[in-house]
């Protein structure tokens, strides 16, 4: 790919812009976090009274938090459905918020149904603050700071992916990312390696190879940007088990003919590709020393920065990139979000915590060491190194909505709360009322890979309640092939590590209230194989968590029916 150096040019140091100008935007929101605050409440309040959901609940007589919390019931996404539904069908407004709806984030939902979450254009206007530049301001303030001068311009290695989808209205509907992105279309080819066509892709293709093989065409790659560390994980994979092919393929210069693509994208694409037999070479060179050494930096030698979100569930997929790109490549965890809002960003690079934004929402906190679960703080009443419910009033319509998220306050930047995700609740698993959360399992599995020197790609847990007693079922993958002598010792370590990480789970495996638990070795890349078929269904990437619960039929019949061993 040929790239207008004046344009690449203009485009990055307009995004650089853009990022130092939401660096100051969040320190000067932080600096004032708690007046912000309760401005952005009593503002969301007045504006959304005469609403159909302000008249029920009384908007217009709230004059205060309390108020707000005395008068208004904690929510979930079925409250709201029934309003959701009217909008959606009947185009109806002034239900839930007063703002205009420009998009529909979708989710998977409790009523049968996808969620469509409501995103109004002041949630935009804080995705666009703090989730599209926040990355650039910092690794901009990084780069000056540690060398003096910002990072090179370049390409960016973007795996976001949006096809296009609208209601029946006209809205669109989909990733957040993707209407976002939607306005500079014609423009991205000046700064992404993908072409528009992937960005925005209509029907059934090989994202993975299209993706790969579009930057590894490129030298000067300078970023790579994914959601969740996962995506840039499996695009390495992909890569690493692919590379002579896709090296024949620049060679040549054009697309396999047995990649899955329509033909005439195939077309195309193939008038837009060049033979490039030096660059064939000069990966080919690289490749076939092997992967022992990091690669990215061998093949991309601009490559200045990585960003995607790679803490709490995603830590696995942090370590796994590590190995294809080495420890000097600064990496930014990006943001703490959910479709309903943008919570926190990090901060700098390589914070594995994030500021909690005091204008991207009103945020009030359950204490996870209080029996009271009615009674909610407010920003200015946390104390660092407890965990707390999250509950959110966010700026398309949700009022005092739980997400069902624990989170950690590690401290305070200026007034705002660093906070760290922890679990969700819905996501912890209890036979005998020991209650083991996602964070124990991070712990036991960290600690198991440091007693063991096996690296894992993923892992999940099982809750079996068809043997007598009930007992744990652990499924690992490993990042090499497990010796099946080896099954044994691993689940006695995992076993007692968790133990360790909750203790009521030890007393019970001791006791035997609960049965010894059972070790499963999935095959190589089920996670991944897992992730492509939730893909193929049409979930967005952005979606795409991982798997630390087996929680519902389909995945237990997906990962037991690729194991490689197990060790009752």
């Amino acid at each position: 790919m040929i790239v207008d150096k004046i344009t690449n040019h203009v485009f990055c140091a307009t995004l650089k812009k853009k990022g130092a100008n939401s660096v100051r935007h969040l320190d000067e929101a932080s600096r004032n976090a708690v007046a912000v605050s309760e401005k952005l409440i009593m503002d969301i309040v007045r504006d959304n009274a005469d609403t159909e959901y302000g008249r029920k609940y009384g908007f217009a007589d709230i004059k205060s938090i309390e108020d707000y919390k005395k008068k208004v019931p904690f929510t979930t996404y079925d409250d709201y459905y029934p309003y959701i539904k009217r909008m959606l069908e009947n185009d109806e407004e002034n239900l839930i918020t007063v703002y205009p709806v420009q998009h529909y984030a979708l989710s998977s939902g409790s009523v049968g149904v996808p969620k469509h979450i409501p995103v109004s254009q002041k949630t935009l206007d804080a995705y666009s603050i703090y989730a599209a530049s926040m990355a650039f301001g910092v690794m901009d303030e990084f780069y000056r700071t540690t060398t003096g001068k910002t990072f090179e311009d370049g390409m960016c290695l973007n795996t976001i992916e949006a096809p296009p989808m609208w209601t029946e209205s006209g809205v669109t509907k989909g990733a957040i990312s993707g209407t976002m992105l939607r306005p500079y279309a014609d423009r991205l080819k000046y700064f992404m390696t993908s072409p528009i066509e992937l960005i925005f892709p209509e029907g059934q293709m090989d994202l993975k190879y299209l993706k790969i093989r579009f930057a590894l065409q490129e030298r000067n790659v300078m970023c790579m940007v994914s959601a969740f560390m996962t995506g840039l994980v499996d695009l390495m994979t992909y890569m690493e088990h692919n590379w002579e092919s896709l090296c024949d393929d620049i060679e040549r210069g054009c697309v396999s003919k047995e990649i899955n693509i329509p033909e005439e994208l195939r077309e195309k694409f193939d008038n837009m590709l060049k033979p490039d037999k030096d660059r064939a070479d000069e990966l080919r060179a690289e490749f076939e020393k092997g992967f022992d050494t990091p690669i990215v930096p061998r093949i991309w030698k601009n490559m200045r920065w990585i960003a995607a979100i790679g803490t709490g569930g995603f830590a696995q997929y942090t370590v796994k990139m590590r190995q294809y790109t080495g420890k000097n490549i600064p990496y930014s965890m990006a943001n703490y979000a959910a479709s309903e809002s943008m919570i926190a960003v990090a901060r700098r690079a390589g914070d594995e915590t994030f500021v909690l934004l005091p204008d991207g929402g009103f945020y009030e906190f359950i204490p996870m060491d209080s029996d009271d679960e009615e009674t909610t703080l407010t920003i200015d009443q946390l104390e660092a190194g407890k965990d707390y419910e999250i509950v959110v009033t966010n700026l398309s319509g949700f009022y005092r909505y739980k997400l069902k998220d624990v989170v950690r306050v590690t401290g305070f930047y200026n007034e705002a709360p660093q906070i760290q995700f922890i679990y969700r609740k819905n996501q912890m698993i209890s036979i005998a009322g020991e209650k083991t959360n996602e964070e124990a399992l991070r712990w036991t599995m960290q600690k198991f890979q440091d007693d063991t020197g096996i690296l894992l790609r993923d892992y999940s847990i099982f809750a079996d309640t068809d043997t007598k007693p009930g007992r744990y079922v652990i499924l690992i993958e490993p990042d090499e092939e497990l010796p099946k002598e080896r099954y044994e010792e691993c689940r006695d370590i995992i076993e007692k590590r968790l133990g360790e990480a909750n203790p009521s789970f030890g007393s019970k495996i001791a006791t035997k209230v609960l049965g010894r638990t059972k070790l499963c070795v999935v095959q190589a890349e089920t996670y991944m194989l897992y992730r492509d078929m939730m893909l193929m269904k049409g979930v967005s990437p952005n979606q795409l968590k991982p798997v630390r619960v087996i929680d519902t039929p389909m995945k237990e019949r997906f990962f037991f029916n690729l194991l490689e061993g197990q060790v009752e």
